[in-house]
């Protein structure tokens, strides 16, 4: 049965100091038969959360690694091109400039940082009312990207609780608190034909991935179909990691397929 990983990053991004080789490899060893690279195109600096001017520089350093790796492919993995388009609803037209390269199969929507906020990783967390507050501005941008064409899924809904949890605040998201926010955000998602990710990355942080089972299980009912599967690895050992348990929560919750990426068209496969 086929396996694959389409939330990666390599040396391509600037949090990263893998080459593209090494972690696709370290990803075949990991039982994946297909990895996407989705590395950093951010629109704002995350110290500032200002519009970074060089948002673009990253993509030339991502063609020619491409390429390198197309002359001589690693054995026993596909590999296949993507970005991870962060806060391209800050820059709209830029972004859908972006996303337009014919090179791309898959692109993905993220949200690191609120509008002139630094990164989410930055940010000073004051008490549980800062949380919460945090995370309905955080549901209304998700929701602003979720209007917007230059993307196929959205990443790691639920993100915010990585960097709260390290700063000792508990303000998870979650249907009981917002559920009116999350569906709102993931029938306009449906509508326009965009799907989310299951981002394992949380599962070595916090024991749960991005977004956790009552999340997930919310997108299921409101007819949710689209799901891709990422580790969201930056390292060796994190390529792979947690795709074979994400695929077990999608069938517990009922979902039949995943969806695989290629040239931004969606492939259903079996779970």
């Amino acid at each position: 049965m086929r396996i694959s990983d389409q939330h990666l990053h390599c040396s391509c991004s600037q949090d990263s100091r893998t080459p593209m080789r090494v972690m696709a490899e370290a990803a075949r060893d990991a039982g994946m038969q297909m990895v996407c690279f989705t590395d950093h195109i951010e629109m704002d600096d995350p110290y500032t959360g200002r519009t970074d001017p060089n948002w673009a520089d990253r993509w030339p350093i991502m063609l020619s690694a491409w390429k390198e790796l197309a002359a001589d492919p690693p054995e026993g993995i596909e590999v296949r091109r993507g970005m991870e388009l962060g806060s391209p609803n800050h820059l709209p037209a830029l972004a859908a400039e972006a996303a337009a390269a014919p090179e791309l199969d898959l692109v993905i929507g993220s949200l690191h940082n609120l509008r002139n906020v630094e990164d989410f990783y930055f940010y000073k967390y004051a008490d549980e009312a800062d949380c919460a507050r945090l995370n309905e501005a955080y549901l209304a941008e998700l929701l602003e990207i979720a209007v917007l064409p230059c993307f196929d899924v959205m990443a790691h809904v639920g993100y915010t609780v990585r960097y709260m949890s390290r700063a000792g605040f508990s303000e998870p998201i979650g249907p009981e608190k917002y559920g009116e926010e999350l569906t709102a955000l993931f029938r306009t998602l449906i509508r326009n034909g965009k799907g989310i990710e299951v981002n394992t990355s949380g599962l070595r942080q916090l024991g749960y991935p991005y977004p956790h089972r009552g999340i997930l299980a919310l997108y299921r009912a409101l007819g949710g179909e689209i799901v891709t599967l990422g580790s969201d690895g930056h390292r060796p050992e994190d390529a792979g990691a947690g795709i074979a348990q994400a695929r077990e929560l999608l069938r517990g919750l009922g979902f039949r397929y995943y969806t695989e990426f290629k040239k931004r068209q969606p492939e259903f496969l079996p779970l």
